[in-house]
């Protein structure tokens, strides 16, 4: 299927704290795209970000990072690993590599700072080219596609739990066990990172979600499924960001929706 029209909804806010007040944002997303409007990208790592645009290219590239808050600079990390992949996109068609390549850039740049060294973020990316996807992420941020009215995670979390077999059979967990395992971080020496592929054709009306987890760690996949088949998009996403902000919004929270009409 050649995808011929694409609506793309976008948002971010930041967590709030226990008095109320705005987290740091630490979530970088963005969005690279080719064809009619080539070399066109963006990148957001704003406070309040909702608005929805549509889309003309061929071929689109969907990033959101998270930067993991226990290392140092977690904001530059996720915002430093987003305009890399955007930008390389450009000139090399997406695969895991570039995650691989990244991190290494990465490493390159705010490891080489004593201020920055270690700096690391979780990637979720989406890529659609003609009539197929890739999916491929590290670390707990998802990719989800909707077909036929079914919500689907195309990505793996890789957390202590969800790693192990044994873990994975039970509820109630500390919370330590939910801790990520897989990241790209600003050290040379953490370039064995776990990554994830999911590939296949598009369909027509498929649609796909990136989250960071303060969206899926505050939003059952049953809700974001109910909202997604809503059929005004606007309408929507403001609905999402209402729901985040009425259950306190814990986390930063990022999103980047597509919809597909073929």
């Amino acid at each position: 299927m050649q995808p011929d029209y694409k609506q793309l909804a976008v948002l971010q806010l930041c967590g709030l704290n226990a008095r109320g007040g705005n987290l740091a944002q630490q979530d970088a997303i963005g969005i690279s795209t080719q064809g009619e409007v080539p070399g066109k990208w963006q990148l957001w790592q704003h406070q309040t970000v909702a608005e929805c645009m549509a889309l003309n290219a061929e071929e689109t590239l969907l990033v959101v990072a998270d930067g993991v808050s226990s290392n140092p600079a977690a904001a530059l990390a996720s915002k430093t690993v987003v305009h890399y992949l955007l930008q390389q996109w450009q000139k090399t068609p997406f695969s895991s590599k570039q995650l691989r390549a990244a991190q290494s850039y990465l490493a390159d740049t705010l490891g080489a700072k004593r201020q920055s060294f270690g700096a690391a973020t979780t990637v979720a990316a989406l890529a659609i080219k003609a009539d197929r996807f890739i999916a491929i992420n590290a670390g707990d941020s998802r990719v989800w596609r909707l077909r036929e009215e079914q919500l689907q995670q195309l990505s793996v979390d890789h957390t202590f739990q969800n790693d192990s077999p044994e873990l994975q059979q039970q509820d109630n967990l500390a919370q330590c066990y939910q801790a990520i395992t897989s990241y790209l971080a600003a050290d040379h020496e953490e370039s064995d990172f776990a990554i994830a592929v999911s590939d296949g054709a598009l369909l027509a009306n498929d649609a796909f979600l990136l989250t960071s987890d303060g969206v899926h760690d505050v939003l059952t996949p049953q809700e974001l499924s109910a909202f997604m088949l809503q059929s005004d998009m606007s309408l929507a996403l403001e609905k999402m960001h209402q729901q985040l902000l009425a259950r306190g919004a814990p986390d930063n929270a990022s999103l980047l929706w597509l919809r597909i009409k073929g």
